[in-house]
């Protein structure tokens, strides 16, 4: 059987074109992924940072900072696109949802599959907070 997004995956993924369209990207990458998850605030992805002692708002700002001045000048408010690695890490939460026998992708599949491609700005930002795919899993 097929898992399905969850709603409140379907929401991060909402929140991640806003959270794009905010910083002036034309583009949805793996660290607006990571933005939507800190926005949505509910999951089991956030409660998992939490209690493993990360900040949410710090990460915010890191991502933040990590990612400003790289706005491109005109933003085409109809279709943003994912980036290849966005793509990657959302087609990787199947996966994750798989090895868990999970019939719904939740927010900690999502996080997972961010983490398990160590080459995007988000997993090497919660990586500064010593949070890895082996550490979060």
């Amino acid at each position: 059987m097929e898992a399905k997004f969850s709603p409140q995956v379907k929401d991060v993924i909402s929140f991640s074109r806003e959270e794009a369209l905010r910083l002036g990207h034309d583009y949805i990458g793996a660290e607006h992924l990571l933005l939507g998850l800190i926005r949505e605030g509910d999951g089991m992805a956030i409660k998992i940072l939490r209690s493993l002692g990360v900040d949410t708002s710090k990460l915010r700002r890191s991502i933040e900072d990590a990612v400003r001045g790289t706005s491109s000048v005109t933003v085409n408010l109809g279709n943003i696109p994912l980036t290849k690695q966005a793509e990657k890490v959302l087609k990787i939460t199947y996966l994750e949802a798989k090895i868990f026998k999970s019939d719904l992708i939740g927010t900690e599949h999502l996080l997972l599959s961010i983490l398990r491609d160590d080459d995007n700005i988000a997993s090497q930002i919660l990586l500064q907070y010593s949070i890895t795919y082996e550490v979060f899993k």
